[in-house]
């Protein structure tokens, strides 16, 4: 058995942090298993592991998350990020005075395990940037109070990781949207905006004094490799009739609106009733030279990796949570998830549209932005710089 102490945060040094011991794990072929058990996450956290944890997918047999939504700590962007991972995600809540804490990081092998416990959470700063203690221990398999060590954990909490206990709910776009409307989770704007509130009701002379009592230090930051790079897109250059594209801060062009209607982009000055979203409509749009079927192109090409879920059986919908990152105008509004969702009925016709992106928080922007008659682009990931989120320009 191998027991190291993982310290962070408390000088500029974070090559020991948490974040870099997931990141090493995540690319060994030593192990078929993950569990990631945390009382919070943020999307800066999932979104950091998201290309480690792709790779590792074609090596681990199992990789599961668990993160706790107490104190609205973990907001439904971060909810979104890992339900868009493909993998085995679940939250955990109960109702009372104690909430759920554990941070524990478990990777499984035939032969060995990697065992972090301490006090980093599923976020950027957590792993990377607090000041943190966690142990890692190294355990041998073959050895049977080495293996103990696993089975002790795995028996306290059972009901985890058997996924059977009855406040352990499988991540779905039904339950998270369900847990923003009752007030348990709250958005990253919303969370964000607490955060702030907090802050700024010190004034600017109080943190002269803080100050004054303790001095600042130089912090860790967080790897290169492990930020999610948000640029703000510059106008776009290309000719009105190009149908396949690509550009260095985004993927591959997959749907150009050339005139949008006052009631898609939210202007009610138009007298024109807005609808709350967008449609995804034919508009003429071209893949290698023929004209796209709107009926079955947004949600089984475009969106199809995504995970739908059926909201209404008559007449049937079904809705899935998408990450985006959005510049109106050539300024950078920053990243939103939008809820897409698919009607099968609504295939009658060459003008009908059976999916649309609501436009949730970004709506009140885009109402403001005046953009009747302009041009909207969408484009698909550009996974391999770590992004995986679309971009509407």
């Amino acid at each position: 058995m191998e027991i190291s102490i993982l310290n962070q945060g408390f000088n500029a040094d974070n090559k020991n942090s948490v974040g870099e011991k997931l990141i090493f794990f995540l690319g060994q072929k030593d192990f078929h298993s993950f569990t990631g058990i945390s009382a919070f996450a943020s999307p800066s956290g999932i979104e950091g592991l998201h290309k480690y944890i792709l790779k590792a997918k074609d090596n681990f047999r199992n990789i599961s998350f668990i993160v706790g939504i107490d104190d609205q700590g973990t907001s439904k962007e971060a909810l979104d990020s890992l339900l868009s991972i493909g993998v085995n995600s679940y939250v955990f809540y109960q109702k009372s005075p104690t909430i759920f804490h554990p941070k524990i990081y478990l990777f499984e092998g035939d032969k060995t395990s990697q065992l972090i416990v301490g006090s980093s959470n599923l976020t950027a700063r957590g792993l990377f940037t607090n000041i943190e203690t966690s142990l890692l221990i190294g355990i041998d398999n073959t050895v049977k109070n080495e293996r103990k060590i696993i089975e002790d954990l795995k028996a306290y909490y059972k009901g985890i990781f058997n996924y059977k206990d009855p406040n352990l709910k499988k991540l779905t776009p039904k339950l998270i949207n369900r847990l923003v409307k009752i007030n348990l989770v709250p958005t990253e704007t919303e969370r964000k905006s607490n955060w702030d509130a907090v802050k700024q009701s010190a004034s600017k002379e109080f943190e002269k004094l803080i100050f004054k009592i303790f001095p600042k230090r130089e912090i860790a930051k967080i790897p290169s490799n492990f930020r999610v790079t948000r640029k703000a897109s510059k106008k776009s250059t290309e000719p009105k009739n190009k149908t396949v594209g690509k550009s260095s801060l985004k993927g591959n062009l997959v749907w150009t609106r050339k005139n949008l209607p006052a009631s898609s982009v939210q202007d009610a000055g138009t007298g024109t009733a807005p609808t709350g979203g967008l449609r995804l409509v034919q508009d003429k749009y071209k893949v290698e030279g023929k004209v796209i079927d709107q009926t079955t192109y947004f949600r089984n090409v475009v969106f199809g990796n995504f995970k739908w879920e059926k909201v209404k059986a008559n007449p049937y919908v079904e809705l899935a949570s998408v990450p985006f990152e959005i510049t109106i105008m050539g300024k950078f509004q920053g990243k939103h998830t939008l809820d897409i969702r698919h009607k099968p009925s609504g295939e009658a016709g060459q003008h009908n549209y059976t999916t649309s992106i609501s436009w949730g928080n970004i709506g009140e922007i885009i109402s403001k932005s005046t953009l009747t008659g302009k041009r909207l682009d969408l484009y698909s990931p550009m996974r391999k710089n770590g992004a995986f989120q679309f971009v509407i320009s």
